[in-house]
């Protein structure tokens, strides 16, 4: 009986621990400049930035996550909104295909550091429309869930790049992107919103491991 109870103890200290662990919430600890406003043949303007929010996981662990926003920046009222193609979850990384987001990071002496490749198998953020409201701001997880290595922060923009800064490096890198909404076709006509095209380049971040 002992046993048991022992048992039953250490599963609902484990219980409430996981919860503790998933109910975590994720800071934002880097926020890039907004880009420039990208406006699109009939008038359409959007502009987006980098944001990066972390999620402790376990005492030597987080998990860094790459967000990116956008924000209408229409010099008119658009109560319709637009439709924007966000595709996070894409599959096809050939250097011909412009969709979705394309991250680069750069050292203190501004040079292009290599992205190393990495098994994974988790869940990925979806490619899907997205609508935008008129004067409105959405910001969108573009990191594979999951992902984080222990002593350093793991930052992957997409399922295809992965950084490593470990947490005894006091430097300081830049994290910079595009962004491009162009779909292959137009989603199902709703109430005549608009289908937003176009590449938004997005600032640097600046990025220092701050776990010393």
């Amino acid at each position: 009986m002992a046993v048991k109870t022992v048992a039953i103890v250490v599963v609902i200290a484990l219980a409430i621990c996981w919860g503790r662990q998933g109910s975590q919430k994720t800071s934002v600890i880097a926020e890039g400049e907004w880009s420039e406003p990208v406006t699109d043949a009939r008038g359409y303007a959007l502009r987006g930035r980098l944001v990066l929010g972390e999620k402790i996981v376990a005492e030597d662990r987080r998990e860094v996550v790459v967000y990116v926003e956008l924000q209408d920046a229409c010099d008119f009222v658009n109560n319709r909104g637009m439709q924007l193609f966000c595709d996070f979850g894409k599959t096809d990384f050939r250097p011909e295909y412009k969709g979705g987001l394309k991250c680069e990071m750069r050292d203190k002496n501004n040079r292009v550091l290599d992205s190393g490749g990495f098994a994974f198998s988790g869940a990925v953020p979806l490619s899907e429309w997205v609508r935008l409201p008129s004067d409105a701001t959405i910001r969108m997880r573009a990191t594979p869930f999951g992902i984080h290595r222990p002593g350093a922060m793991a930052i992957s923009p997409g399922n295809n790049q992965l950084w490593v800064i470990e947490d005894d490096d006091p430097n300081e890198y830049l994290l910079s992107g595009s962004f491009t909404i162009e779909p292959e076709a137009d989603p199902v006509p709703v109430d005549e919103v608009h289908v937003w095209r176009g590449t938004i380049e997005l600032p640097a971040v600046k990025i220092v491991n701050r776990r010393k």
